[in-house]
């Protein structure tokens, strides 16, 4: 389990930082789905639609934005989804514009956020501390939360990007197919379990390093998060 793993450094033992990590994630969570909802409803406003901020989705209240299913995943997995963020198309001033822009929105802000608390991750992590002293545990703290954003933020923004239904990916993919095609109907119909199964493998001893979801999420995230931080690193010479 996901949260198990920050509680206990990677299932060795629980630690006074593992426990910090814990409590940095609520937060980290809750920027990286509240303001990707939040994008989606004002850029659909943006283009005319104004059915998500008639709904409250514009709120900063996490309880309008949670899907138990997704925030449990994100507890277990480490990734997940949010409720969708009501649409409606044909308010759009611009209907394909919209669309497009509309279903990109969330995912690019949760890159954006991934680059901008890449600033901490790199600043903090070089901070020099004396351990056990409270200063080392506010800078371990602060620098948990940029981090677990940070990370929280490309999983978010990589796993929404999938073409299953109803994740953006699939939205984005709706504004240049037709959904009535065999490929966007099977996807609408069996999203839920082709995720179930990705998540299975994942889990399996024997196959979990190799498995699709681990692949793409842990080698692609990494990547991004380490052309994150080289960036940071030359911008700030450290």
């Amino acid at each position: 389990m996901y949260i198990y793993q920050l509680l206990t450094d990677g299932g060795r033992q629980v630690t006074r930082e593992g426990f910090l990590n814990v409590v940095a994630f609520i937060p980290a969570l809750l920027i990286a789905l509240i303001l990707h909802e939040i994008a989606h409803g004002l850029v659909a406003l943006w283009n005319g639609d104004g059915t998500a901020k008639a709904s409250g989705r514009l709120s900063l209240n996490p309880l309008k934005h949670f899907d138990w299913i997704g925030l449990l995943m994100m507890f277990i997995v480490g990734f997940g989804w949010a409720k969708p963020v009501p649409v409606n198309p044909y308010n759009f001033r611009k209907r394909k514009v919209g669309a497009i822009t509309v279903s990109i929105a969330g995912v690019l802000t949760n890159i954006l956020l991934a680059f901008v608390f890449s600033i901490g991750v790199v600043l903090l992590g070089n901070v020099k501390l004396v351990p056990d002293t409270s200063l080392y545990y506010f800078v371990y703290f602060c620098y948990a939360l940029c981090l677990l954003t940070r990370q929280l933020n490309i999983s978010f923004a990589l796993f929404n990007i999938l073409p299953l239904f109803p994740l953006d990916g699939y939205r984005l993919l709706s504004c240049f197919v037709n959904e009535n095609n065999k490929f966007m109907t099977f996807m609408r119909r069996y999203s839920l379990y082709i995720l179930l199964g990705l998540v299975i493998l994942d889990y399996i001893p024997i196959v979990s390093n190799y498995a699709p979801l681990n692949l793409y999420l842990g080698r692609l995230g990494e990547y991004i998060n380490k052309g994150f931080t080289r960036f940071w690193e030359i911008v700030f010479n450290v």
